[in-house]
């Protein structure tokens, strides 16, 4: 570890962040307007959508207790159209499976998955705020980028959640070796109040699961080498990732953005990692040898855990004279966003879309005066007891699966495993 120290590793700072805990805001709910439902989906009243991908929706909804408190959480409900899809329906469940046993206060929190009504579905909390993704797109509109100090303290939170997720243990008290495989700014929300979170387990692989030839997936501009290729990969794959993640976040651009997706993964896996003095001479030495070091083709030449590299950007903060508080956090983004950009939902997401049924405004008054059944998740005990071990989700049964969706997915595994043996001869001539 060269010149760290264990108080750099486990310096008594305010975060513990190499302690098994939940966040405490999740006990403080942000004031939200009192959105009508527009359908409701068990117990849950969903108030409107606030994405969709090809795999499911996400909505932001609502849950009532006995004592008629709100909590407000998002709804992540996998497409009708693809519900006959068993490989894609396993991988959602394995990221449930995942996600509902990690409890640390910088990874967005799985409260439950499963099926209601027949539909496959994901309750989570509900970070409100923007992507760092739209951060650093926002700087660099206005031709900036998020100053240092707290760019180095948002990488440094996202490393402790990684930290944790990668020490996780199995039923026989032996590391799994947890791999995001999806790190990027998509993935790391940061709410209002200055809390950072990573989100997106739905590639994350044990070590027992990954094994060397299979398909690369992840977004091709935050692969690691290994991963570009199609080769095993570790949790130091997700430590390269989070090196490209802490370059855009300081200089506003993307590292690895080709015109092709061979020119992509060639710059990977061949170019040397630009200067970042280069592009900002007024960061800190120290700063360029950090990106350096996370960004090294050998994962043998990187930082060998997200501890570790928190621990040097903690260091580096230190020295530099700077605390970055959510205090702080919260101030930058406010000088970003105006209150309308903070609205939980605008006029355009108030709307359902899939099979919901829609509610009549007198049918949801009517639902909001029932008595509805609220399963607690006790926080408390979280804060205390390691997560418990992984295991395999339990499959839904599924009868008549298309002939269609499997033909598509063999078809789709041999083109994701093309492209690896593609970008491997291409790198050899």
């Amino acid at each position: 570890m060269g010149d760290l120290d264990l108080y750099d590793l486990f310096g008594d700072d305010d975060d513990d962040d190499n302690r098994t805990v939940v966040d405490t805001s999740f006990w403080n709910q942000p004031e939200v307007p009192d959105y009508r439902p527009l359908a409701n989906f068990g117990r849950f009243e969903i108030l409107g959508r606030l994405a969709r991908g090809g795999m499911a929706e996400i909505y932001l909804a609502r849950e009532w207790d006995d004592q008629g408190k709100a909590r407000h959480l998002v709804v992540k409900r996998v497409l009708p159209e693809m519900e006959d899809n068993a490989e894609l329906l396993r991988m959602f469940l394995d990221e449930g499976a995942t996600a509902t046993r990690l409890y640390h206060q910088n990874v967005c929190h799985v409260y439950e998955c499963g099926e209601i009504e027949g539909k496959t579905f994901m309750a989570l909390e509900w970070v409100w705020g923007p992507q760092l993704q739209d951060v650093i797109e926002r700087m660099a509109a206005r031709g900036g980028c998020i100053p240092w100090p707290v760019a180095v303290e948002i990488v440094a939170r996202v490393a402790a959640a990684l930290h944790y997720v990668h020490s996780a243990k199995g039923v026989n008290g032996r590391p799994l070796n947890i791999v995001h495989r999806d790190v990027s700014p998509h993935n790391v929300m940061i709410n209002w109040s200055g809390h950072v979170k990573l989100l997106d387990f739905g590639i994350a692989k044990t070590s027992q699961e990954i094994t060397t030839g299979g398909a690369a997936v992840g977004k091709y501009g935050y692969m690691s080498p290994e991963q570009a290729q199609s080769f095993e990969v570790d949790p130091r794959s997700d430590i390269f990732a989070l090196g490209i993640v802490l370059f855009e976040a300081l200089t506003g651009r993307p590292l690895y953005d080709r015109p092709t997706l061979l020119d992509t993964l060639h710059a990977i896996v061949r170019e040397p990692v630009p200067s970042l003095l280069a592009e900002r001479p007024e960061l800190p030495e120290a700063l360029e040898h950090i990106v350096g070091r996370a960004l090294a083709k050998d994962p043998a030449h990187r930082f060998q855990s997200a501890g570790e590299l928190r621990a040097a950007l903690l260091s580096l903060l230190r020295t530099s004279g700077q605390s970055v508080t959510d205090q702080r956090i919260a101030l930058f983004l406010d000088g970003l966003f105006d209150e309308d950009e903070k609205r939980p939902l605008d006029p355009a997401r108030l709307k359902l879309t899939g099979s919901f049924q829609a509610l009549t405004a007198e049918g949801a008054s009517a639902v909001r005066g029932e008595s509805i059944t609220y399963e607690s998740f006790d926080h408390s005990k979280a804060s205390v007891n390691p997560p418990a071990p992984l295991a395999a989700p339990a499959m839904p049964v599924r009868r008549g699966a298309g002939w269609v969706s499997w033909l598509g997915l063999i078809v789709l595994a041999f083109l994701m495993a093309g492209i690896g043996a593609t970008v491997a001869l291409y790198l050899i001539r």
